[in-house]
């Protein structure tokens, strides 16, 4: 027989013989597995041991806050002083048996066969007159290849009288997942803070990305991914809250979708499952990959979180593109929402964020790839729609016969003004449609605030040329310009809320819900003072010969003329359409540098959360 083919078969008797019967006396030592091959982790272990004091004997279960199941363990009592090993086990599973690691003393117990296990309980007996501090220490092994050394169990204090824990151990939460279901603890103890061992290693064993920004560091994010690279094997972890009904992760050779290789984690009826899929544009649709070039490792379902553990070969071919994880650098492109459609997901409603590119071995900080052309497009249109559009709209509506008795570089005063913010208006509405497509590359009209922002744009961008063409006042076509200027000027102005009320909702804009009420508010002032204007010019129509209550359609009137006796003199009531004019400019100014600043330092929850403990720690 080939030497080669020897070692083979060897390796495979290792292996299989590895684990099914339990740890050997020998591994009391160290509790390390003779498992060739394997791989001790450094991260947060996924397990614990849990003690709770009864008459003469200590139940323990050995469970995962996660959920995740064990295929072995081993775990010994020690006196913490000491060193030595203490007590007996008793009333063992059939999953379990005796290790003597002291010749006929029962005090150590391991596995039996290689069977997913799941909170595993038994006791362990004092021993007659036995007073002092003891510490239960555990290893666990998920699979052949991954174990967790040393987990130990809170110190239990022993005298002739009671039983102590010194330190309250963090109870396992009650997933509800397709293995069996999971215990209920009967005995009642203090609980510590519980810390979502999710991430424990992120950025320094494993490569950790989630939304909203700054979140790892928090352990808080609404969805995350993690990648954690064995040997030539990748691990993702997803996450979700917020009842997401699914999270799924797509590797992508730009932060935009299209052309991605998606995994999706979905709740369906309570359980997890694992599909495939391909970003083509904006459409997701799923596909099956060769079979095990993706697995499901473990999942969980806890009140509002979903989780899933899934391998994926390290070269994959999908959708005619190769994958190949090990030489390649990826965006991932990170998506959550909370509803399903018949075969596939329904919008990322929850999350959708894209992160840098890099090789998903380098393990380290994983920042999000920058929005910094999304929030110039949002600021500027902010200030052209919300800010110099509804200034300028006002001026040229009600403010035609103000201020007559001045002119500026020789035009009215409302003439030069409307044109300025006007202008104002048509210049920053051309820049941000410019910005967000860079930012996206293509055409988009994949959502109603795209398809009606390009509304916007084309109408204000049309403006300017038809005021260029104007006929000559008293020109017979002059009533038509007047007409087609007012109807694009307002059908551009209300596509434009139209467009920033659905830009709340979308994902890469990271507003909070908040916003629209913001916006309500906006609106509500704008049409009162319009109303307002409207009533008083009215009220100045039936004083005086000057119309200043609605747009004159025609410039044929002799009221019309310069020579009329009344053409420059402010119509009744100016004082008070100026103080009005005051206060719309000042709330106007307020509104718009409100909304600029939320959308610039989106997400703004997070920002004033990261100022105020700034602010804290400073006064410290």
């Amino acid at each position: 027989m080939p030497k080669s083919l020897l070692f083979l078969v060897i390796g495979l008797l290792v292996r299989v013989l590895g684990l099914p019967s339990g740890a050997p006396p020998e591994t009391c030592l160290d509790l390390k597995p003779r498992h060739p091959g394997s791989s001790l982790q450094s991260s947060y272990p996924p397990y614990q041991v849990l003690p709770a004091g009864g008459q003469g004997r200590v139940r323990l279960i050995l469970g995962s806050p996660e959920g995740l199941a064990y295929e072995g363990f081993m775990i010994l009592a020690r006196d913490v002083d000491t060193g030595e090993y203490v007590g007996e086990f008793a009333n063992l599973p059939d999953s379990a048996r005796i290790v003597e690691c002291t010749q006929g003393v029962k005090n150590g117990v391991t596995h039996t066969n290689t069977n997913k296990k799941h909170n595993l309980e038994f006791d362990w007996e004092i021993p007659v007159d036995y007073e002092g501090t003891i510490i239960f220490n555990a290893t666990f092994a998920q699979d052949y290849s991954t174990y967790w050394v040393g987990v130990e169990s809170p110190k239990v204090v022993i005298d002739k009288r009671s039983i102590k824990l010194l330190t309250p151990a963090t109870p396992i939460p009650t997933f509800r997942t397709t293995t069996p279901p999971y215990y209920s603890r009967t005995v009642s103890y203090a609980a510590k803070d519980e810390v979502d061992p999710f991430y424990a290693g992120c950025d320094t064993t494993k490569n950790c990305f989630g939304a909203p920004g700054g979140c790892i560091k928090t352990k808080d994010c609404l969805a995350v991914v993690a990648v954690i690279v064995q040997g030539e094997e990748y691990h993702f972890e997803m996450q979700a809250r917020r009842d997401a009904k699914y999270v799924a992760v797509g590797l992508s050779d730009d932060k935009d979708m299209g052309e991605d290789s998606v995994v999706e984690c979905t709740n369906e009826n309570g359980e997890i499952a694992l599909h495939t899929s391909w970003n083509s544009g904006r459409r997701n649709t799923r596909y099956t990959m060769p079979e095990g070039a993706v697995e499901l490792e473990s999942a969980a379902i806890k009140n509002d979180v979903i989780y899933c553990k899934f391998r994926r070969d390290k070269l994959t071919v999908f959708q005619g593109r190769t994958y190949d994880l090990v030489n390649t650098p990826y965006h991932l492109l990170l998506a959550a929402g909370d509803d399903l459609r018949p075969n596939g997901v329904d919008f990322h409603n929850l999350v959708y964020i894209a992160s840098t590119s890099k090789r998903l071995a380098d393990v380290g900080e994983w920042p999000a790839a920058s929005d910094l052309l999304i929030r110039l497009h949002g600021a500027l249109m902010l200030a052209s729609w919300v800010g110099t559009a509804s200034i300028g709209i006002l001026l040229a509506r009600y403010y035609r016969q103000t201020w007559v008795n001045s002119q500026l570089c020789g035009k009215d005063h409302w003439f030069a003004w409307h044109r300025f913010f006007m202008v104002l208006t048509w210049s920053m509405t051309i820049a941000a449609f410019v910005i967000i497509f860079v930012e996206l590359g293509r055409w988009s009209k994949a959502t109603i605030h795209a398809s009606v922002g390009l509304a916007t744009t084309i109408l204000c961008f049309i403006q300017p040329f038809m005021a260029a063409m104007r006929p000559h006042p008293g020109a017979p076509r002059r009533a038509l310009f007047n007409w087609a200027h007012w109807f694009v000027g307002n059908v551009a102005k209300i596509c434009s809320l139209i467009a920033l009320f659905f830009a709340v909702r979308l994902n890469k804009a990271k507003l909070p819900d908040w916003v629209i009420y913001i916006l309500t508010a906006y609106v509500a002032f704008y049409v009162l003072t319009h109303l307002i204007l409207t009533f008083l010019g009215c009220v100045s129509d039936r004083q005086a010969s000057q119309r200043v209550n609605s747009f004159p359609m025609k410039d044929m009137h002799s009221r019309g003329s310069m020579v009329h006796p009344d053409s420059r003199r402010d119509a009744p009531h100016s004082g008070l359409r100026k103080f009005i004019f005051g206060v719309y400019f000042v709330v106007i100014v307020v509104f718009t540098a409100v909304l600029i600043v939320i959308t610039v330092l989106a997400p703004i929850e997070d920002t004033w959360a990261t100022f105020t403990n700034t602010l804290t720690n400073k006064g410290r």
